[in-house]
């Protein structure tokens, strides 16, 4: 890898190296940011050793040092990390085995060297390789192989004008760019008279500074204060943002939302937590069965909570410029035309969601499949598979990254296009959840529905529930929202039109050419079935349905015998 060289900004170096020394200074640094990590890498040591020995206990001694109980390392925001680790360790042993020895075999060889052949064995299994490399060659010695995220790294660049790594740079360089920042920084407090003792207390330091709302409890308010302006402004000298203080976040009631919905608890909250942990989701299945009203509920209960929430939706002509960032036509002062770069809903959210990352932030993509994805998204097929790493987008210079409080909804439309169709590295970075009327929880739901809101009018739902039968293909039934409307009583009337005017051109998009099921799926004939196969109603009012009963059920019908 080669890197261009720079002059590095004087000003922007010494406000960073300034609080790298109060931290240096704090009497609890040295407990808090380095005593726990010695322990880890003594217990990777012993790993190692009894790995290199071919000893039978060599997983054991490494899932114990992985799991020790002070290690943030690999958790919290590097969650994945472990978990990865240990289950591609347990699923594919030798595997793991071929990469440790690359990594531990040879500790004479340049650490660069090591990781690169620790990111080749194991591919992109682990989400972050060139972290967890990093963490396991802590066995080595912490002191001189500090752990590497690229998160804090990515900020600390930014905070000292320190140039990122190079476009397309492998994930073993931005590593070895990492280290060369540590040993920079190293550096500067030399000249200052802060002697840094190595890249471990170097990695913590960047660690400190750039991690959001971390300080010393005995730090005084107004040193806490300026280091909160400092991080906002990324180095840069900037008053702190004017503005209403932001409302306290309340806790999230997805009971509530449950009852809203007509869902059951328990399904909305195994959804809510497959969110939360994937970070996004595609909701799937054919029209009207509340994909997107869903989404919007839930994006609507975090902003509720104290996030935020935005909700666009692709079709052919929407662009990676309308969507990440582009240029926009733009009168100037002297009312010629010219261009400005405008941040698309992506990079606004994100910018939201990392200001208040206490919070969480939803942003609801309607109608994923109708626009051209691959193109749309960008580098985000990156970022979203890579939440702790940085990019430099197309049009702009400063690196980008996906906040973890920022969750994705998408919904689709399985009468345009098959998830099938989908490719697979879409298919990857999100989890999906099916929304069919045969199965929970749209299964049963109108009927729910009309129970609660259109007493008398449950025939509905054997209505819809005999035309699906009718249709076979469930990616291409009915769903319930085409008849739950309260503001609109659901008579014979009623019913009929909706089934005229939206129902049926649905059905004959879906079964062009199939003459006889458009007849079996006409709204008088799959009445009249009903009607047949209803228990005569004993006491008819006005010639209405009894409750529950279609219109018709009990008297005679001319058709009922000719039904298939």
């Amino acid at each position: 890898m080669t890197t261009e060289p720079y002059t590095p900004d004087a000003a922007r170096w010494d406000a960073f190296v300034e609080w790298a020394r109060r931290f240096y200074e704090w009497e609890d640094f040295e407990e808090a940011e380095r005593t726990y990590k010695l322990e880890i890498a003594t217990a990777l040591a012993s790993a190692k050793a009894a790995f290199l020995d071919d000893h039978a206990n060599w997983q054991t001694l490494l899932e114990q040092a992985i799991d020790h109980p002070r290690n943030n390392l690999t958790s919290g925001g590097n969650w994945r990390l472990r978990s990865n680790f240990i289950e591609l360790m347990r699923a594919n042993r030798a595997l793991i085995q071929r990469a440790l020895h690359s990594l531990w075999a040879s500790p004479d060889a340049p650490a660069s060297d090591r990781v690169r052949d620790f990111v080749e064995n194991v591919g992109g299994d682990l989400g972050v390789p060139e972290s967890m490399a990093s963490f396991l060659l802590m066995a080595d010695g912490a002191e001189q192989h500090a752990f590497y995220a690229s998160r804090p790294f990515s900020r600390a660049y930014r905070f000292t004008g320190h140039p990122n790594p190079p476009r397309g740079a492998e994930r073993w360089e931005r590593y070895a760019h990492g280290v060369m920042f540590l040993d920079e920084l190293i550096r500067h407090g030399t000249a200052v008279g802060l002697n840094i003792r190595d890249r471990l207390d170097a990695q913590s330091l960047v660690w400190c500074i750039t991690t959001k709302d971390y300080s010393p409890e005995e730090w005084p308010s107004d040193a806490v204060d300026a280091l909160r302006q400092y991080r906002q402004s990324e180095g840069e000298a900037q008053e702190p943002p004017a503005g209403d203080p932001e409302p306290p976040r309340q806790p999230s009631n997805w009971v509530s939302v449950a009852e809203d919905l007509m869902w059951d608890p328990a399904q909305l909250a195994e959804l809510v937590a497959d969110l939360e942990d994937k970070r996004q989701m595609v909701f799937y299945g054919p029209p009207g069965t509340g994909k997107t009203y869903v989404a919007k509920r839930i994006a609507a209960e975090y902003e509720r909570a104290g996030g935020g929430a935005e909700i666009v939706q692709f079709h052919p002509s929407y662009s990676y410029e309308d969507f990440v960032e582009g240029f926009r036509p733009k009168l100037t002062g002297d009312a010629q035309a010219g261009f400005e770069l405008s941040q698309g809903p992506l990079k606004r959210i994100a910018k939201q969601a990392a200001a208040n990352r206490d919070a969480t932030y939803v942003l609801v993509i309607d109608e994923l499949n109708r626009g051209n994805v691959a193109k749309v998204f960008g580098e985000l097929y990156f970022l979203l598979e890579y939440r702790d790493d940085a990019m430099t987008l197309q049009y702009s210079d400063e690196p980008f990254e996906l906040p973890e409080n920022l969750l994705f909804i998408c919904t689709m439309n399985t009468a345009d296009r098959s998830i099938a169709l989908v490719d697979a590295a879409l298919r990857r970075r999100f989890w999906f959840e099916g929304f069919f009327p045969d199965e929970p929880p749209i299964e049963g739901l109108l009927r729910r529905w009309l129970e609660a809101n259109q007493p008398g009018a449950e025939w509905v739902a054997d209505l819809v529930d005999l035309a699906n039968e009718r249709l076979t293909d469930r990616d291409a039934a009915i769903g319930p929202s085409y008849f739950m409307d309260p503001d609109h009583e659901l008579d014979d009337e009623r019913v009929s039109r909706i089934w005229r005017r939206a129902v049926m051109p649905y059905i004959e998009e879906q079964c062009y050419g199939e003459e006889e099921k458009l007849r079996s799926l006409q709204y008088d004939r799959l009445l009249s079935e009903l009607n047949a196969s209803a228990p005569v109603a004993t006491t008819p009012i006005g010639g209405e349905a009894a409750s529950g009963e279609a219109p018709g059920a009990g008297a005679e019908d001319s058709d009922a015998e000719s039904a298939p």
